[in-house]
């Protein structure tokens, strides 16, 4: 008669919880990617103390749509050819881009566009809060 235990401790663990987790890991790391490398990197100046880029250029779009470059104004069409004139020579070609308050979003978006597609930074001017 043998009465001995067939109970024996297994050293195994289940590992299917740790799959869901990193495949949730997974998940969410892959959304997060796409979010981010469809966003345009802008750098925001402070209101206080100094932005660490700086640049010669200033673009303006007026409430009226009327474009400016260094406060001389240019037409829509010449726009992007007057940029790459302008910034051909620096080696790290930064725009500051002072929009009226009532430009519609879409002109906005536009110049960084051409910003972005000519891989230049952009700053966006702001009025300090009184």
């Amino acid at each position: 008669m043998n009465l001995s235990q067939r109970n024996t401790i297994q050293s195994q663990g289940n590992m299917s919880s740790m799959t869901d987790l990193v495949f949730l890991l997974l998940i969410f790391f892959i959304i997060l990617s796409t979010l981010v490398s469809n966003g345009v990197n802008v750098e925001l100046p402070q209101s206080k103390g100094t932005s660490s880029a700086s640049s010669r250029l200033t673009v303006s779009i007026e409430a009226n749509g009327t474009y400016s470059i260094n406060g001389g104004r240019v037409a829509r069409a010449d726009l992007e050819s007057l940029l790459t004139h302008e910034l051909a020579a620096d080696q790290d070609p930064t725009l500051y881009l002072q929009v009226d308050q009532a430009v519609p979003t879409g002109q906005t978006v536009e110049v960084i566009g051409i910003a972005k597609a000519n891989k230049w930074k952009v700053m966006l001017g702001a009025a300090p809060i009184k």
